[in-house]
């Protein structure tokens, strides 16, 4: 699981009236070269950023506008070919797998290039951060490693700022060096520096170091480190709103059903955990990895899972989602329906009854209502889930689960598997320009058939 540590994102776009680059035009005679090709690359920039609006990186819209950005970066180089800004822009832009090998084998030359051009090495901390990025998309990895560390040596001498300040870029490196280091099955190498990692970054992204560091404690046979590492990451991000975006991104793509199983086993999905772990043998059975992987599918096997007829008995309805009120400020507008909010929830709706099932199997007669709140952001994550009220009850004894002696009442054990369950799901992408979260509550009914 690498994370793409783009160090152009922070830059402040500016949009033409109509919110699109100008077009393009051959200037009148005898305006200045530069004065040209900084238009080229201002409109390319213009571009780019409004590509990546587009949160689907397979968006047919998203790959059109990058490719007429890329575009019109070659037409600036052409006009300058040493300007080595706009060289390392061309090589992070192709640098998106959706754009296929190809791209990624000319970011490579792009970045070689800009390399050989800067002659004051005043580019060589983003060109070596963004080569380690493209060599690991290529499964370069050893290469990848050596641009990673050369990053890490150069960034004692870059500026520090506050939307990215270096301890953020340091542990991005370091995890991201880790998991190269992890493909090459060296283990050791990657817990120190994934634990490095999850040291140093305490914000957002703590959480993906320290998913990391519990997956390569799990290929090392270091299960209990393994699952102390997971807690944390879960308890960091429970809705796993950063492992779920845009900038994560695998290689090969079908490592990602790893992490996806060691995360539903985690949180005790056990049919979750076995598909995930059935479709990373299968996408990747030549993995040095996937013995590893067949280990967990023969203990999963063993644990008792949810019949069917349990399911079914396990009835749980979701009403019509209660969007926020819109003020006359146009706060609290919705940017998706009321049947896009259902659907996704139907899609997820088995997560919901697994639930319920696992506490009528505690107290058989546990039911009731209850009403959660859920803030969406714009990609479709689960920011917070806020169960608001419920009146689920028992009706009768329970017991605990499993051996232990004591445990929470199931109702609310309910509620917080409901939760947990909520924070994982996925709604529809905003449009373009929606930019606001959307804030809704959901009425949920569980009831014993």
């Amino acid at each position: 699981m690498w994370l793409r540590a783009t160090v152009f994102g922070l830059l402040m776009i500016w949009l033409c009236p109509s919110g699109r680059a100008a077009d393009v035009l051959p200037g009148p005679t005898g305006k200045n070269k530069a004065q040209q090709q900084a238009r080229l690359k201002e409109n390319a920039r213009i571009l780019y950023y409004s590509a990546l609006k587009h949160r689907r990186r397979d968006h047919p819209e998203r790959l059109n506008l990058t490719q007429q950005a890329l575009l019109l970066l070659q037409k600036a180089l052409l006009l300058e070919p040493t300007d080595v800004e706009a060289r390392v822009w061309l090589g992070e832009w192709m640098s998106r797998p959706e754009l296929g090998s190809a791209a990624l084998s000319q970011a490579v030359k792009e970045l070689q290039q800009a390399r050989r051009d800067d002659a004051t090495g005043s580019w060589d901390f983003e060109i070596a951060t963004q080569l380690g990025i493209v060599l690991s998309h290529l499964g370069r990895f050893e290469e990848a490693v050596g641009e990673y560390d050369r990053a890490l040596r150069l960034l004692p001498g870059e500026p520090d700022s506050l939307l990215f300040p270096s301890r953020h870029q340091q542990a991005t490196l370091l995890s991201n060096s880790a998991e190269a280091l992890m493909a090459m099955g060296k283990l050791g190498q990657a817990i120190r520096r994934y634990s490095q990692a999850e040291q140093i970054d305490t914000g957002d992204q703590g959480a993906l170091h320290a998913l990391g560091l519990a997956v390569a404690y799990d290929r090392d046979g270091q299960v209990q480190k393994s699952h102390e590492a997971l807690s944390r990451s879960l308890a960091a991000d429970p809705g796993l709103r950063v492992y779920q975006g845009d900038e994560v991104f695998f290689v090969p793509d079908g490592d990602r059903y790893y992490y996806d199983g060691l995360i539903a086993e985690g949180l005790g999905n056990r049919d979750e955990a076995l598909r995930s772990f059935r479709q990373f043998t299968t996408e990747l059975p030549k993995s040095r990895y996937t013995p590893r992987a067949r280990e967990h599918l023969e203990e999963l096997q063993k644990l008792p899972g949810i019949p069917v007829a349990e399911l079914f008995r396990a009835n749980v309805l979701v009403g019509s989602p209660h969007f926020a009120p819109e003020d006359s400020a146009g706060g609290g507008e919705k940017h998706r329906s009321e049947d896009e909010v259902g659907k996704a929830v139907r899609e997820r709706m088995i997560d919901l009854r697994q639930c319920y099932a696992q506490g009528l199997r505690r107290a058989p007669r546990l039911g009731g209502d209850m009403l959660v709140a859920l803030i969406v952001d714009p990609s479709g994550a689960v920011l917070l889930v806020q169960p608001l009220d419920n009146t689920l009850t028992e009706r009768g004894s329970w017991k605990p689960t499993g051996g232990q002696t004591t445990a929470m009442p199931p109702a609310t054990e309910l509620v917080r598997c409901v939760q947990n369950a909520l924070q994982r799901f996925r709604f529809p992408v905003a449009s373009v320009g929606n930019d606001d979260n959307d804030e809704l509550a959901l009425p949920i009914h569980f009831e014993a058939r």
